[in-house]
């Protein structure tokens, strides 16, 4: 986004963040969304975890207001 959105329940200037996602051997990414329902791959009953494959992926952003606390998340 190119400027601070503002609070819809307190009016105050928001502050821009992101939500942290720890992956594979605990490393960092930022969350992303995904398009469509969360479909689970499996192998002989293991979960394997999400299919992504053809799938868009946004990085999502995070801005919070630092008056009372709502977040409210963009892709």
């Amino acid at each position: 986004m190119s400027r601070s959105p503002t609070c819809g329940r307190c009016r105050a200037p928001m502050e821009e963040g992101f939500l942290m996602d720890r992956g594979h051997h605990n490393s960092q990414t930022q969350a992303q969304w995904m398009e469509g329902p969360p479909e689970e791959t499996t192998w002989l009953g293991m979960n394997l975890g999400i299919k992504t494959k053809g799938k868009k992926m946004l990085k999502v952003s995070v801005w919070r207001c630092p008056r009372c606390g709502v977040l409210e998340s963009y892709a």
